[in-house]
């Protein structure tokens, strides 16, 4: 039995970061203020994009994506069959036409010939390769699908922060024009809740900017009221602002800012331990029977936002659910990410999709399960999470 109770992740606080969001509660500003910029300032360095844009959740960064991209109800999507509900939701929020593909055996993300399959039966306007579990997505690839067929890319990149493909960090936008992340407190770093969104587009990135906060902006330039906007001098109202479009209230606090800015000086500490931690599980795990451990590319610095494993558990003779249990019980948690998004009610309902369009997801969904990796995992908890594992499949 573990001492304390191992989720499948968690978040790493330290006496650095609580400094840090000490010091906003003494200062000005613990909303709007200095932090947000210093903080997108930072990660679109770090990334090696040319801008990053703050907001309030991962899924608020795709569904900002979306709009600045211009997605409407005439426009096709498709993204990764196997993904949290938001990788889709972004464009039914907008009320576009959402499609699934299926992943692949080995990465888990999206199937590129299946992808392709899909491109050529009808007009897509935009890709949301998912980078599930912090392996990334075959996004050179996709890229030279994107030239052939035309369509916009968001890489919904919220597992894979910390990540690399073909040496280039994952958020470069080196293959997309949008890269997404989400900073809720099982990814890689934490600001409790936020998101952020990276592009090398500066009219994406002022899009961004605008559906933020609100549609509002105060810009003299781009003022339309001229009468309201100018004194009889001809000088900007101190006081004066337009909503130009309808945009949301999604940004994010100085609080969070600040939190993740700290964060982020420990991701490349947070990445290399998480490797440590899945190379472990590998050792200990690649040659059982009736268990699959993650592949990995040697293109891809992997980021593990997750540790999934896939057991056969019919030919163990037991449920998934008492599997889950039995570790539960011993104090380790485990969780099944994802349910395919096609077997959600509402995709039922809208789109009628059949499970055995793709079957590379069913499979995965049915042997898919994920263990304890976070960096305070200590190798006794770990080695305690093998064990039991071994009992289970003995």
């Amino acid at each position: 039995m573990a001492k304390r109770f191992l989720p499948y992740s968690r978040q790493s606080i330290d006496k650095v970061d609580i400094k840090k969001i000490t010091n906003v509660l003494k200062s000005d500003f613990i909303t709007q203020g200095p932090n947000i910029f210093d903080f997108e300032k930072d990660f679109a360095k770090y990334v090696g994009a040319k801008y990053a844009v703050a907001c309030a959740t991962g899924t608020a960064a795709l569904h900002l994506s979306c709009l600045a991209l211009g997605i409407n109800k005439k426009s096709r999507i498709l993204t990764s069959a196997v993904t949290f509900v938001a990788s889709a939701n972004c464009a039914e929020f907008l009320g576009a036409n959402v499609d699934f593909v299926d992943i692949d055996k080995n990465t888990y993300c999206i199937n590129v010939n299946e992808l392709e399959k899909k491109l050529k039966q009808k007009k897509i306007d935009l890709v949301i390769p998912v980078h599930l579990c912090g392996h990334s997505s075959e996004m050179a690839k996709i890229h030279r699908l994107k030239k052939k067929y035309n369509f916009h890319i968001i890489e919904d990149s919220c597992h894979a922060l910390g990540g690399k493909y073909n040496n280039f960090k994952v958020g470069s936008c080196k293959y997309s024009d949008i890269s997404t992340f989400s900073f809720h407190p099982v990814k890689p770093i934490t600001t409790a809740e936020g998101g952020m969104i990276t592009t090398n587009d500066e009219t994406i990135y002022q899009k961004l900017l605008l559906y933020r906060t609100h549609g509002i902006h105060k810009n003299p330039l781009k003022f339309k009221n001229k009468n309201l906007a100018f004194d009889e001098n001809n000088q900007p109202n101190r006081w004066y602002y337009e909503m130009d479009v309808l945009g949301f209230n999604y940004r994010i606090t100085d609080l969070q800012a600040a939190l993740g800015k700290s964060q982020l000086k420990r991701i490349n500490l947070f990445t290399k331990k998480r490797n440590q931690i899945a190379n472990i599980y590998n050792k200990n795990f690649k040659n059982l029977k009736n268990l699959k451990i993650p592949f990995k590319s040697k293109k891809v610095l992997h980021a593990y936002h997750l540790y999934t494993i896939l057991v056969d558990f019919k030919k163990i003779n037991l449920s998934k659910n008492k599997f889950m249990k039995f570790l539960f019980e011993c104090g380790i948690g485990s969780q099944v990410l994802y349910i395919p998004v096609f077997l959600q009610p509402y995709y039922k309902r809208k789109y009628n999709y059949r499970p055995n369009k793709f079957p590379v997801s069913m499979k995965y969904y049915e042997q898919a399960l994920s263990i304890p990796i976070f960096y305070s995992l200590k190798k006794t908890e770990q080695n305690l999470v093998i064990k039991k594992i071994k009992e289970l499949l003995s």
